[in-house]
């Protein structure tokens, strides 16, 4: 379990820590010379007969919300410190908007400094801190009244924390996961290497495991553990863990890195999509209003873009590493306040989605609209990262789900399939209707016709040829009563073999044919009459009649008595450019008439 303190500058919250821990959390010269806290710090608190409790103390000042911040992410619990001669002020109610919006679940008010004041004004402070805090979304319980100086309360305090400690889970890590850690600190030490601290978020680390430094990227190995200046076997959210990484270079390594590993597809992202939550009385952002994102331990800057029903995308400035159902804390670019938050909805978004009306609502609602802002599907592995949950809670989901289908790696619903097999009959019909002279339809053509991924679309057409809707054959598809209707009437072929005649040697293509005759579909017509001998395929778009290419043998045949035969040599002969000539050359290659022999063909 973690503790972490929150309040006004100067509350008495290190001073608080120490009483509890016996551990001065001090750790800076100018935090020892100034009196107050700069940076984050942590000690153990050690209970008879409990596991050691991380506790977390940060700074009150409002110019250090963002290290606050890195240092409230991940605890349970809150300790909200008021100073009882000065009541709750400013930053008080800024810091409980903060744990509000990062959506700690239990905290409790803890009045500081009671040896200075008289019992009726501490009776006013604790009133008026109970009735502020009643409507506040963190469970919390009574005040505790304390005096860090007499000790008067700690003691009582204590058994509280013990009792929160003991109603915790005793092993939150016990569900597989991927390991997820933001890093408030980096150091080097001696025989050690590169150590990194935080508190981890999910799943957990041990010695040898691979790990991976997001967004810079770097990869390394688990060399030590460590949770409250003890070796521990494992690492795992509920503790404060610090991470011996070899391979890991400490330089350029800064407080906002995410330490990852395990099963789950970690990745950095510059866009997210959240469900926005405003503070009271902050104005609502405007298109590309600019913010400042807290999210973990790192801070970036982003432009908001609205959208209605309380959503809106965040497009960051710079990388960080989220998940869905994180919280994250959001705050003016200038003048710096907080003014509000929220929880995030998809972490890697597609740049133009459509936002389903699930997409705020239960897990499943929220995998379904999760994957139908995907129109290619969504891989497997990434339902995890994108829900916010463990792999094995992910596959107990599609398990029982009723819209969600696995087509190879990917996720689909099932109208897609629907709407696929149903898009596929379709084309094939109407490509039938077109083209009643085709065996049908190339399965290349089909699948470019049809929207999504290839996967999916194969395996739908594999489907519909196993439930014989339709006939795939030699890359073919077909509807299985389909007869193939060969185009053209006796008149027609006529008319088309006595164009072709009449155009000798430059003859039309077989579109332009078309377009001379008005008709459409000649190709299949085309290979009828050249099986029969009626016309020449010289090349795949250009027919020839039979008598063209009989003068044209005839005409290689005398040039070969005078001279050689070359292009030059044939073009002045036959007066026809080389868009007819070499197509005419290249199939008497073919066909076995003459021979190539540099630029001069030998009449065979």
């Amino acid at each position: 379990m973690i503790i972490g303190t929150a309040g006004h500058i100067d509350h008495g919250k290190s001073a608080l820590v120490t009483a509890l821990t016996g551990r001065s959390v001090d750790r800076l010269i100018e935090e020892q010379r100034r009196g107050i806290t700069i940076d984050l710090n942590f000690a153990p608190l050690l209970l008879p007969g409990l596991p050691p409790t991380g506790v977390v103390d940060v700074p009150g000042h409002e110019d250090l919300v963002r290290t606050m911040v890195a240092g409230a992410s991940g605890i349970d619990l809150v300790l909200l410190v008021v100073d009882a001669a000065q009541g709750p002020e400013p930053q008080t109610w800024e810091h409980l908007s903060i744990v509000e919006q990062l959506g700690i679940p239990r905290g409790i008010p803890v009045v500081t400094k009671a040896d200075l004041v008289e019992p009726d004004w501490l009776e006013l402070v604790t009133v008026e801190l109970s009735e502020r805090l009643a409507d506040s979304s963190v469970d919390f319980g009574a005040p505790a009244v304390v005096s860090a100086v007499t000790k008067a309360g700690i003691p009582d305090l204590l058994d509280r924390l013990r009792a929160e400690i003991q109603r915790a889970p005793a092993d939150p890590a016990i569900r597989p996961d991927g390991f997820r850690m933001p890093v408030d600190r980096a150091f080097s030490i001696a025989g050690t290497g590169t150590v990194l601290t935080g508190t981890p978020w999910s799943g957990e680390l041990q010695v040898g495991d691979a790990v991976l430094l997001l967004p810079s990227g770097q990869a390394g190995r688990v060399r030590s553990l460590e949770a409250y200046g003890a070796q521990v076997a494992r690492a795992h959210p509920g503790q404060r863990a610090a991470v011996g990484v070899a391979g890991i270079e400490r330089g350029g390594i800064h407080r906002g890195e995410t330490l990852v590993s395990g099963p789950v597809a970690w990745r950095a992202t510059t866009a997210l999509d959240i469900e926005l939550r405003m503070l009271p009385g902050a104005p609502a952002p405007s298109r590309r209003t600019r913010v400042r994102v807290l999210h973990g331990t790192a801070e970036v800057l982003a432009r908001v873009y609205p959208r209605e029903g309380g959503f809106a995308r965040l497009a960051l400035e710079a990388p960080l590493v989220a998940r869905g159902g994180d919280r994250l804390v959001l705050r003016r670019y200038s003048p710096v306040s907080t003014i509000g938050g929220g929880r995030i909805l998809d972490p890697a978004p597609p740049r133009r989605a459509e936002w389903p009306a699930g997409l705020g609502g239960s897990a499943e609602s929220r995998a379904v609209a999760l994957i139908e802002r995907r129109a290619r599907g969504m891989p497997q592995d990434e339902l995890p990262l994108l829900l916010g949950v463990p792999p094995e809670e992910g596959s107990r989901l599609l398990a029982r789900s009723k819209t969600i289908r696995r087509v190879g790696s990917l996720l689909v619903l099932a109208w897609w399939l629907d709407r696929a097999r149903q898009g596929a009959v379709r084309a094939v019909e109407e490509f039938h209707a077109k083209h009643p002279e085709a065996q049908g339809i190339s399965l290349e053509t089909l699948r470019r016709h049809l929207p999504g991924d290839r996967e999916v679309i194969d395996v739908v057409l594999e489907r519909l040829a196993a439930d014989g809707v339709l006939v795939l054959r030699d890359g073919i598809v077909a509807l299985p009563d389909f007869r193939q209707r060969l185009a053209g009437t006796p008149e027609q072929m006529e008319a088309i073999v006595g164009s072709l005649e009449a155009a000798g040697l430059e003859p039309p293509s077989v579109p332009e044919l078309e377009s001379q005759l008005g008709l459409s579909g000649l190709i299949a017509v085309m290979r009828r009459l050249a099986g029969e001998g009626r016309v020449v395929a010289v090349a795949p778009d250009r027919y020839f009649s039979k008598a063209a290419t009989e003068r044209f043998l005839a005409e290689l045949r005398e040039q070969a008595t005078v001279g050689p035969v070359t292009p030059a040599a044939l073009r002045d002969r036959l007066g026809i450019t080389r868009k007819f000539l070499i197509p005419l050359l290249e199939w008497a290659d073919r066909s076995g008439a003459t021979r190539r022999e540099g630029d001069i063909r030998i009449v065979l």
